[in-house]
């Protein structure tokens, strides 16, 4: 009974020693991972957002979010990259083949004019 107490201690410091080798670990596979971040890899955000990388800097990395849309995140930000096996996931229901038509010089009035009415018939009631 007297040996019970030691021999829980030393169960719990060896749980505790491999418990925090593996964070470590895991910690380091994160780090190397956002440290060989490549413009053109799809990447998921800690916050949950897919988007591609465009550029690299010193600590920040811009994200194109939509066509047309780039951010500028923090590098920490970037949670894992998406391989290309699982890009058709990361837009669930989602045909990605629509951003490879993709025209920025395509007129988008009719967008424009839509709010228009919508404000006109608020102010109208």
């Amino acid at each position: 009974m007297e040996l019970l107490f030691p021999i829980l201690l030393v169960v719990l410091a060896v749980f505790m020693f491999l418990s925090v080798r593996r964070q470590k670990k895991m910690a380091a596979e994160i780090q190397e991972m956002q440290d060989s971040l490549q413009p053109g890899a799809r990447v998921q955000t800690t916050s949950g957002t897919y988007a591609t990388v465009v550029a690299v800097g010193d600590g920040v990395v811009d994200l194109e979010l939509a066509p047309g849309v780039v951010t500028r995140w923090n590098r920490l930000a970037v949670r894992e990259v998406v391989h290309p096996d699982d890009v058709a996931t990361s837009f669930p229901g989602v045909d990605t083949s629509d951003y490879d038509d993709y025209d920025e010089s395509d007129d988008h009035d009719d967008v424009d004019s839509r709010v228009e009415l919508d404000k006109k018939a608020e102010r109208d009631n």
